[in-house]
């Protein structure tokens, strides 16, 4: 049995997006705002609203370590925001100032993703706030992107319907796939890796137009190289998947 917990209602516009870390949930929204609470009694915290973006902000996540909240907007901009003090960390802009869908830290929060409306993504250095590089991956809207649990490689998909798993410095595309036939609505690593002679295997769940929710294996062999396998299909949703989460220990599977 599940039961409400709590409503929180301080938006004035749709929320885009929700993320949690260990001890606080971040909304952001159409208001142009981001809103920060704590976990353990839904007060918000003092800095909170997050203001400073132009417009709609579409995405926002935590660094695993908690201390770092990435968002990013329609104003072609993705902050990263302290979760000690509310301040701008840094603002990245977008290379051809295209609004920013989607945006995604690496496990050791280094590198931050941007995907854009152009259909590129940046790929940023969070320490040194610069980029790294900046390359076209589909004709279509990104609005997906998600690093492995290694950190040493990213996917991404669009409107377009394609998968595609990348390296980390972007120099090599390992695997291009139709995923979804009307476009893909998001896509997430499970944190768990399973070593399996001779190689390392991924799972990866994307959600797409189709309503259908898929789960992938990503195995990646040190002779073969990397393959992109479909394991099952769930599809009892009667809308699009626009979002998709996956346990901390892997086990458990939400979509939305």
């Amino acid at each position: 049995m599940t039961s409400l917990v709590h409503t929180l209602r301080d938006h004035r516009d749709d929320v885009n997006c929700c993320a949690l870390s260990q001890s606080l949930l971040a909304t952001c929204s159409g208001d142009k705002t981001i809103r920060v609470y704590s976990l353990q009694d839904f007060a918000e915290l003092r800095f909170s609203p997050l203001s400073g973006h132009g417009y709609a902000v579409h995405c926002c996540c935590f660094s695993s370590c908690g201390r770092y909240l990435a968002s990013c907007s329609t104003d072609a901009v993705t902050k990263v925001w302290s979760m000690c003090t509310g301040e701008v960390v840094c603002a990245l802009e977008h290379p051809a100032r295209s609004p920013v869908r989607v945006c995604a830290f690496s496990p050791d929060a280094r590198y931050l993703l941007s995907g854009a409306s152009d259909g590129t993504v940046a790929l940023w250095q969070v320490p040194s706030k610069t980029l790294q590089r900046c390359s076209r991956v589909s004709e279509g809207t990104v609005l997906a992107c998600c690093f492995s649990p290694c950190g040493q490689m990213f996917v991404t998909g669009s409107s377009q319907g394609e998968l595609h798993l990348w390296s980390l410095n972007m120099s090599s595309v390992y695997i291009q796939r139709e995923a979804h036939d009307l476009g893909v609505n998001c896509c997430q690593f499970s944190p768990k890796i399973c070593i399996d002679d001779p190689g390392v295997k991924f799972r990866l769940a994307s959600g797409g137009q189709d309503n259908q929710l898929r789960v992938w294996i990503v195995s990646q062999h040190a002779t073969a190289g990397y393959e992109m396998t479909l394991m099952f299909t769930l599809s009892a949703q009667s809308a699009p998947v626009l979002s998709c989460a996956i346990s901390f220990d892997g086990q458990l599977l939400v979509s939305g």
